[in-house]
């Protein structure tokens, strides 16, 4: 195999790796560098920066001085055609839930609740003033044991405070029922998507990620019956843990 390039081994890694009935399944050790030297007959480097490819990639673990580890997961798939269908969060309890089990993962999510004033580009989007102070619903959303999104949900003060959405837990059917329930019945979205970013400093701390591991980023806003921004809920997770976000068109109205 001499003469074969760092993205020559790193392909037949992916290929190892992604492989059905994989010898490196989730949580495994991976050969070392000098044993994948030896066998592709290339220098340490070379598979150093084999590695390092993959690692971008969110298929391995690297660290200094210890055991390369395979992290890849499934890739989860955002679908909001059903995402927000009433009768569907009522038996998947919520859209995240479902499109994680729909990978044989286990779906968890960690709730706390706050007020705070929010992040200016927040308030632009509910059409508050700037020192105003909202309610935050904070939630890490996790695949079994990883942390795969972040997505407060931030809701106007007026609306919320004294609410039973300063509660932890909400009604079958979640937030949108508790909405309609006080009065304010989420008809549509606009939602404003960036597909890769660089990670700040606390998005690496918190998915465990390097800089050069991309994050996507996603605002929610939800309009309610009368016109009016009622919630944007602020998503967020590394690129390599998820896959297609998939939308329908409506072209023409029935």
């Amino acid at each position: 195999m001499a003469g074969l390039s760092a993205n020559d081994i790193a392909a037949v890694l992916r290929d190892r790796i992604l492989r059905e009935n994989s010898p490196y399944p989730r949580g495994s050790d991976f050969p070392s560098q000098r044993a994948l030297a030896a066998e592709f007959g290339v220098s340490d480097s070379t598979i150093n920066r084999a590695l390092q490819g993959l690692r971008r990639q969110g298929l391995l673990s690297l660290g200094q001085g210890r055991k390369t580890k395979v992290t890849h997961m499934p890739q989860i798939t955002r679908d909001a055609r059903d995402r927000y269908n009433e009768a569907k969060r009522v038996e998947d309890r919520g859209g995240f839930a479902a499109e994680v089990r729909r990978q044989g993962m286990t779906p968890r999510s960690e709730t706390s609740v706050r007020r705070e004033v929010p992040p200016a580009r927040i308030a632009e989007f509910l059409g508050i003033d700037q020192d105003a102070q909202v309610l935050v619903r904070d939630r890490d959303m996790y695949a079994d044991d990883t942390l795969v999104q972040k997505a407060p949900s931030y809701i106007p003060g007026e609306i919320a405070f004294g609410t039973r959405l300063e509660d932890l837990t909400q009604p079958t059917g979640g937030m949108l029922t508790t909405m309609k329930d006080l009065g304010h019945e989420e008809v549509y979205a606009d939602e404003y998507l960036t597909l890769s970013r660089p990670p700040t400093g606390g998005e690496q701390e918190f998915f465990d990620i390097q800089d050069d591991q991309p994050v996507f980023e996603l605002y929610h806003v939800a309009i309610d019956v009368n016109g009016r921004a009622v919630e944007v809920s602020w998503h967020r997770g590394p690129v390599h843990l998820w896959g297609e976000f998939v939308y329908r068109v409506q072209i023409k109205r029935s």
